[in-house]
């Protein structure tokens, strides 16, 4: 499921209302339909199942460059929510996998747990099991990125 939500120039009173009602961090968003003040970000949700060991990678365009925040919202093993920790990754596509020089282990929840610069261009958020899942999961992952 994709989300578009774009907010342009606010006078200073609306910009600190409209950050505080969204309920952001000053990390950035925490969940699928929250945005950053005088941000223009594009949120999606890539939905996947990750297999022990594998990897799911989702690619996407950015046209005007700036910063980028992964969270991994949910991670769920045999449908009851797991507590292994995985990977998350922000690269750049190279053929049928996702080269990602930005990684960190997360658990599932919590507020933005990658940030990373994107330039114009094509790249890749990446979810990845390094051997602590005991059976294949599935996972949301948000992905809040410059247009």
């Amino acid at each position: 499921m994709t989300r578009l939500f774009r907010l342009t120039s606010l006078p200073l009173g609306g910009l600190l209302a409209a950050f505080l009602s969204t309920g952001c961090s000053p990390l950035g968003p925490t969940s699928p339909g929250e945005i950053l003040p005088n941000a223009s970000l594009s949120v999606e949700t890539f939905n996947s199942t990750l297999t022990l060991q594998g990897e799911a990678f989702y690619s996407f365009t950015v046209v005007d460059g700036g910063i980028t925040y992964l969270t991994l919202l949910t991670l769920k093993e045999g449908g009851v929510d797991s507590q292994a920790q995985v990977s998350i990754g922000l690269g750049v596509p190279r053929g049928t996998s996702c080269v990602a020089d930005n990684v960190r282990g997360v658990l599932a929840g919590g507020g933005v747990q990658l940030t990373g610069t994107t330039n114009r261009g094509v790249h890749c958020a990446l979810v990845f099991d390094s051997g602590n899942l005991t059976q294949s999961a599935t996972f949301s992952l948000n992905i809040a990125r410059p247009q």
